[in-house]
């Protein structure tokens, strides 16, 4: 069985992510270096992708705007 894909998996081989399985995932380990990479972080920002980490259910009466109170987006739309 392939492993599986994040949503943004797309966006790391864009990026140019070096991907590798991780625990049935297809996740990166690597894009330009760890020197690079360590001093993108420390200078800017980083970024890390948890998608693969979890997930939650919402059922019943409300689950739509218990949904909706913890994250940003709108999920009716």
């Amino acid at each position: 069985m392939p492993p599986r894909q994040t949503p943004l998996n797309a966006a790391h081989r864009k990026l140019g992510g070096r991907l590798v399985d991780f625990a049935g995932w297809e996740m990166p380990v690597q894009y330009s270096g760890v020197i690079a990479e360590h001093e993108a972080v420390r200078t800017a920002a980083g970024l890390f992708d948890v998608s693969h980490m979890g997930e939650v259910e919402f059922k019943g009466p409300g689950a739509l705007e218990a949904a909706n109170a913890l994250i940003t987006n709108d999920l009716a739309k």
